[in-house]
């Protein structure tokens, strides 16, 4: 597997989406929220994702050089409307604009419509924490419709994914981040691009049998809920606040079935003040001075590995599996650039 410095694989991806039409400014921080998730451990939400975002820009889904709008605003609330832009770049407008409100009116609230993928819900939690406050996210629909509903081998509904970011005083934040299926979609894609098995529990196959071949998820197979009926609940609340709540805001043309919804709150809001992150630097200590069962080295809390991660990472350099590379050149040739060239860039020679 090639592995490439961050900065070159960051120009190189920026050069391919711009030659897919995408304007310089959004190619650039669309490609560094793209590398910031393989150096957080999630190739999932990476490198991977540039030949779905230039298929789907072939095909109409996306529009390149849109940019999100606002659709209506108060003191406490904000609905964005994705506009087939790059779903990023609305999560992260909702996500400053939601923490600006929340310092003021203590809780601000906020959606968007017609939402493409929003990459890692992960990088829009940190961004919130960063700016101070406590956030919540979660984004979903029926939407590609690949997960089975807890007891059914139907895909009938999404990842769903949630996320949740707390601030702390001397210990490093809380950011929690995971999709309500037993694994993301792209982690499943990874693995079939790797050429490896997945665990069990993770997919059916076509025929409603439990698979632990990722390919079997390609040929009209399913993703099942984490935890059984419990997963499957969560997947449902998401769907409501994310798709439905959300998504009835926009009038007028035809509904896009994926939406986010995002909920930000001052951490004084319930008048805790700077007792807030001295009771979380409690919490985050106490958990973390358990003693490790066996087989675990220590006691990790939420946004410990991405941190470790991108620490080892960035120094070793972001390694991608052979398929995933060669189909990102294959769609730089679609684009009309020299896979060669490409390939010079991200190595930086």
């Amino acid at each position: 597997m090639p592995t490439f410095a961050v900065e070159p694989l960051t120009k190189a991806t920026a050069r391919v989406l711009g030659a897919a039409g995408t304007p310089d400014d959004i190619a650039g921080k669309l490609a560094r929220w793209l590398i910031n998730a393989n150096l957080s451990g999630h190739p999932s939400h990476g490198v991977i994702r540039v030949t779905q975002y230039l298929a789907q820009i072939k095909d109409g889904a996306y529009r390149p050089a849109e940019r999100p709008r606002v659709v209506s605003e108060s003191e406490t609330s904000v609905v964005m409307e994705g506009g087939g832009a790059f779903g990023h770049l609305a999560a992260e407008e909702l996500t400053i604009r939601l923490v600006e409100k929340s310092r003021v009116s203590r809780v601000a609230v906020g959606g968007i419509a017609r939402c493409n993928h929003i990459g890692r819900l992960g990088e829009w939690s940190e961004l919130a924490v960063s700016m101070g406050a406590v956030f919540l996210m979660v984004a979903g629909g029926p939407g590609m419709m690949r997960t089975a509903p807890f007891g059914g081998r139907e895909g009938r509904m999404s990842t769903n994914p949630i996320s949740f970011g707390a601030p702390a005083g001397d210990a490093d934040p809380i950011i929690l981040d995971f999709a309500t299926t037993a694994a993301a979609e792209g982690k499943i894609r990874v693995a079939r691009d790797k050429g490896v098995e997945i665990p069990p529990g993770q997919i059916l196959d076509n025929q409603g049998r439990p698979s632990i071949n990722p390919n079997d998820l390609y040929d009209n197979g399913v993703m099942l809920p984490f935890g059984g009926h419990k997963g499957y609940g969560l997947m449902l609340m998401i769907e409501l606040l994310a798709s439905n709540l959300v998504g009835d805001t926009i009038t007028g043309e035809p509904q896009s079935p994926i939406g986010t919804f995002a909920l930000a709150i001052d951490p004084d809001a319930l008048g805790s003040g700077a007792g807030f992150a001295a009771m979380n630097d409690a919490t985050i200590n106490r958990v973390k001075q358990t003693a490790a069962a066996p087989g675990f080295d220590e006691v990790l809390v939420p946004g410990d590995i991405e941190r470790s991660s991108r620490q080892t990472v960035a120094a070793a350099g972001v390694e991608l599996p052979d398929a995933t590379w060669n189909d990102v050149l294959a769609s730089a040739a679609e684009v009309g650039l020299d896979p060669a060239e490409v390939n010079a860039i991200a190595t930086g020679e």
